[in-house]
C-alpha cells in the first residue's frame, strides 16, 4: 500500500482497466501486464494530494495465484484504510497527517523545483529537465515547461499579501474555491487555466496551463490542478 500520483488519466497500454467503488469513493481496478502475469492494483480518488494505491502480489512469483484472488485481496485492503483514514469513507486522517506545507516552505526555493519538470510530465508536458526556462515575473520568479502539447507555467509571489495582492487574469472567468485545506482561485479562459493556491504566510503559488492541441482545451483547468498536487505534495514531504 503506498500514497500514489495524483488520480489522474492513465494512458499506458492496460490488460485490466475497470471502474471500481469502494466505501462510497471511486477509483479503479488495473493492471498494466496481461496474464500469465497476475499482479493487481486498485487505485483510489480520495480527492487529495495524493491518491491511495494497493498493490497485490505473490512475492514468490509474478505468475502465482490468479489475477481475480489478488484483485479482490487489494480491495480488502482498501477498504480497511479508506473506512479508518479517508472522511470521505467515515474516517479521520492519521493524526500525524501533514495537510499543507509549512509557512516556509518556499524560502530559498528555487521555482524551478517547486513545479518541476517531473510534475508538468502528469499532465502532459514532458519539456524535460532542460526544457524548465527560468524567468522572473511582476510578482515573483516563474518557470515555464513547454512542448508542442500544451505551455505550464509555475510561480510563486515573493510577497505575503495573498490572493488578493494578485490580480486575475484580464478576461477570466474566475472561481474561489479551496485546494485541500488551502484557499485558491481559478482563472479559465477558452484555452488556458490558472490555479493559484495561498499558503499559510500568505504566499501564492500558482500553475498557469495553456493549451496548444485542440486536445489540451477540454481539461486546462484539470491539468492545471494535477501539476499543482505535485507540487504541493513535494512542499509538504520536502522532496521538492
Amino acid at each position: 500500500m503506498h500514497a500514489y500520483s495524483p488520480y489522474s488519466w492513465i494512458t499506458q497500454d492496460s490488460a485490466l482497466m475497470e471502474p471500481v467503488e469502494i466505501a462510497g469513493i471511486k477509483g479503479r481496478t488495473y493492471a498494466f501486464d496481461p496474464e500469465p502475469v497476475t499482479f493487481c492494483s486498485v487505485n483510489m480518488d480520495v480527492r487529495a494530494y495524493a491518491s491511495i494505491a494497493v498493490d497485490a502480489y505473490d512475492v514468490d512469483s509474478d505468475e502465482a495465484g490468479t489475477r481475480a484472488e489478488h484483485c479482490e485481496l487489494a480491495k480488502k485492503v482498501a477498504e480497511v484504510v479508506l473506512k479508518k483514514f479517508v472522511p470521505l469513507a467515515g474516517g479521520k486522517p492519521a493524526p500525524s497527517a501533514v495537510q499543507e506545507p509549512a509557512a516556509d516552505a518556499l524560502k530559498n526555493a528555487d521555482i524551478c523545483e517547486v513545479v518541476k519538470f517531473t510534475h508538468t510530465n502528469y499532465a502532459g508536458v514532458n519539456a524535460g529537465r532542460e526544457g524548465a526556462q527560468k524567468g522572473e515575473g511582476p510578482l515573483g520568479p516563474t518557470c515555464t515547461h513547454e512542448v508542442p502539447y500544451a505551455k505550464a507555467v509555475g510561480m510563486f509571489t515573493n510577497g505575503t499579501g495573498g490572493l488578493e495582492a494578485m490580480p486575475p487574469k484580464t478576461g477570466a472567468e474566475v472561481r474561489n474555491g479551496q485546494f485541500g485545506t488551502l484557499k485558491a482561485r481559478f482563472e479559465q479562459t477558452a484555452e488556458s487555466c490558472a490555479l493559484s493556491v495561498q499558503l499559510s504566510n500568505g504566499q501564492v503559488v500558482q500553475v498557469d496551463f495553456a493549451g496548444k492541441k485542440k486536445e489540451a482545451m477540454p481539461r486546462t483547468c484539470v491539468s492545471a490542478q494535477l501539476i499543482l498536487s505535485v507540487s504541493m505534495l513535494g512542499l509538504i514531504t520536502g522532496d521538492s
